[in-house]
């Protein structure tokens, strides 16, 4: 197709985004380990820097694109070809290209993971120097340069899903996340507890990813018949196109979004399939600050969202993923409750918050889910940095209990981990509480359960944030025997204090400055989610839920809930758990304990986390494990014994034969003249 000449310059300035990391990533991959192994962060740097300044500059293109003619946001550009299969069908011939889709999704997505890539890798270059020199000086830990290559390879991987203008491209950047998140969760692979996590992971994405393969197979099998000569079924712009047509089912819709969703339930561990994201603490904090923010638990929910005209052609779809979200959200809060380890409550609060955007995706608010991702992608990163921060000043203890008063030790951490944690908890005019609000009023509008979850777990949230902190950075000063405590290095501590700015400022980038609004100035819904309309509005188009009547707005009409109650009772309730919290961990500690004995079996309950992992070991893996043991044993005995047995004749035949191989002349002599006179023999009886 004819680019513009500012469709042009976007295209251009896309295809750097992707190749700059990448270039990073073979770089180290190929020069670290034999030049200045110490620097080897630099070209990575360096790369994801430049990418996210491409990803700047590229937003401010998308944005001038939607000026003059947001109709062009529906095209895909193709970059070129990849896979042709002319010999299939010679009078059809189709191929499956490398295709871009560009539009205000794409623009805030990398925009978003650039940055936060960027300033998780400027705390990794302090982080990753583990060993102390003689003066006081780190040098790299073993392994320096094998981790920021795999942290670009990360960035890349997920730039590419996101840049992805069709399915076949999109999936490989989803296995291509995967494949970097098993190699960084296990990257201290030398730890059982790393290997393990590692392995868990890959494989409870296999099963959603699975699930996500098949639904793909299945728009190619079912549109192939509808679209055009030279038309890939596959591609965004044809595929969305033909099912906004009514090409396909009601029930082959729900199909497909069905097996899409077990895609984005893996990556974004949602029930049933969160089990592995807890255990992915084992990766250094960096490794997890991209993966709760950024790339894995955020690919799923992006995935959701660009194919948002597939899934709002089906209302038992986005009902599935509203009552996934909700109770995802509900269930990791009250799990998180009662977790010492800091590393864990982190990633609940993580599966909790990423439930929230699935809840809003279901109810037709994709433009506040996307914005919580994006203020999420803030907040949540610095908790688990400075969390990182505070564990190895401690020594790499997690347990919050054998710690305590940080705030005097670690200032700078401290405070902005307090930043981070206000952020989560929805504190008022912090960016959590303008995301976080918009969601639950969305949920009110479709159902009054689904926004009841919502505030619940918002309270809960501001209890287990607030009750980390004061278990954590409260009370005396309290420094485990024998730990050589130390402040974070400068390049981490500037990076918290960028993330930390972020975690304030980002919602206000959602919202419009006019009199008479939330505290009588603010507005909800503002430039980003206008910026964001071109892509969620079709979605709501194809399926309007009552609520939004015949205005098909992105904004759900509230009805007698009223525009601003329900964010102020959000922010109540954010305030009352963090004050509840602060009663029972910092006024009062004994409380927090008493509360504890008082109900023993529902603590031990939430700390196990529902027995989810002993259930699936006696349901899933244990069966599995005996299921392939007797496969093996089958395999062993029974085919192997049928091969062997066969073999036998032969064997045998062989060593009869092979008695007659003396290797003595004499006796090949004897046999050549005893043959000769049978020869002889025959020949004159016959004759």
């Amino acid at each position: 197709m004819t680019l513009a000449a500012s469709e042009f310059g976007a295209l251009g300035v896309a295809m750097l985004i992707p190749l700059l990391p990448l270039s990073g990533a073979g770089l180290v991959g190929l020069l670290g380990p034999r030049a200045r192994r110490s620097a080897s962060h630099w070209p990575v740097i360096l790369g994801v820097g430049g990418a996210m300044l491409c990803s700047l500059v590229l937003l401010g293109a998308v944005q001038g694109i939607a000026a003059d003619d947001p109709a062009q946001f529906a095209n895909s550009y193709k970059i070129c070809s990849w896979i042709t299969h002319s010999w299939i069908a010679p009078a059809n011939r189709l191929s499956f290209d490398i295709n871009f889709r560009i539009d205000p999704l794409t623009a805030i997505m990398l925009t978003m993971v650039c940055t936060v890539s960027l300033l998780t890798l400027l705390c990794s270059r302090d982080d990753m120097r583990g060993h102390l020199r003689r003066g006081g000086r780190r040098r790299p830990e073993r392994g320096y340069e094998r981790f920021f290559a795999l942290m670009s390879l990360f960035v890349f991987s997920m730039c590419t899903l996101v840049l992805a203008g069709n399915f076949l491209l999109l999936y490989l950047g989803f296995e291509a996340v995967g494949l970097c998140s098993y190699l960084l969760i296990g990257f201290h692979y030398q730890r059982p507890a790393a290997a393990a996590a590692a392995k868990k992971a890959f494989l409870v994405n296999r099963i959603g990813d699975f699930g996500f393969a098949l639904g793909i197979l299945f728009i190619y099998l079912w549109l192939s018949p509808h679209v055009q000569t030279n038309e890939d079924p596959l591609d965004y712009q044809v595929a969305f196109r033909y099912i906004t047509a009514d090409a396909l089912s009601q029930r082959q819709c729900t199909i497909i979004a069905l097996l899409l969703l077990c895609g984005a339930v893996g990556k974004s561990a949602q029930l049933p399939l969160q089990v592995w994201l807890p255990d992915a603490a084992e990766a250094p904090p960096p490794v997890s600050a991209l993966i709760h923010s950024v790339t894995t638990a955020a690919a799923g929910i992006y995935m959701v969202v660009r194919c948002g005209p597939i899934f709002a052609a089906s209302p038992t779809a986005m009902a599935v993923v509203a009552s996934i979200g909700a109770i995802t959200a509900l269930f990791a809060a009250t799990i998180a409750l009662a977790q010492y380890d800091i590393r864990r409550i982190l990633a609940y609060s993580t599966i909790s918050q990423l439930g929230y955007m699935f809840l809003g995706v279901g109810v037709f608010a994709a433009d506040s889910a996307i914005f919580h991702l994006f203020t999420h992608a803030f907040f949540k990163p610095l908790l688990l940095l400075a969390a990182g921060s505070m564990t190895s000043a401690m020594g790499g203890i997690t347990d919050v209990r054998q710690f305590g008063g940080l705030r005097r030790v670690l200032p700078v951490t401290s405070a902005t981990f307090v930043i981070g944690a206000l952020a989560l908890a929805g504190f008022p005019l912090l960016s959590g509480f303008f995301s976080e609000g918009e969601i639950v009023r969305a949920g009110f509008a479709a159902h009054p359960i689904l926004g009841l979850i919502g505030l619940a777990t918002g309270a809960l949230t501001a209890f287990y944030a607030f009750r980390m902190v004061f278990l954590a950075l409260g009370g005396r000063e309290r420094i485990p025997q024998g730990i050589q405590r130390h402040q974070a290095g400068k390049w981490m501590a500037a990076s918290l204090v960028l993330l930390a700015a972020g975690a304030i400022g980002a919602g206000y980038v959602g919202v419009t400055f006019e009199d008479g609004g939330l505290a009588g100035f603010i507005k909800p819904h503002g430039p980003f989610h206008e910026f964001l309309e071109p892509v969620v509005v079709p979605l709501a188009g194809t399926a309007v839920p009552p609520q939004r009547g015949a205005d098909q707005s992105v904004v759900p009409q509230l009805g007698g809930y009223g525009d601003y109650t329900l964010t102020c009772v959000s922010g109540a309730l954010s305030m009352i758990g963090i004050a509840l919290a602060y009663l029972l961990y910092a006024r009062r500690r004994g409380w927090g304990e008493a509360v504890r004995n008082a109900a023993p079996q529902v603590c031990r309950l939430l700390h196990d986390g529902y027995c989810i992992d002993e259930v699936n070991d006696t349901l899933v893996v244990r069966p599995l494990r005996r299921t392939a043991a007797l496969l093996h044993g089958m395999d062993r005995f029974i085919v192997d014994g049928v091969v062997r047995t066969v073999s036998m004749v032969p064997r045998a035949i062989g060593l009869a034969l092979r008695k007659l191989q003396t290797g003595s002349l004499q006796g090949y002599g004897v046999t050549m003249a005893g043959g000769l006179v049978l020869i002889v023999l025959i020949v004159w009886l016959a004759g």
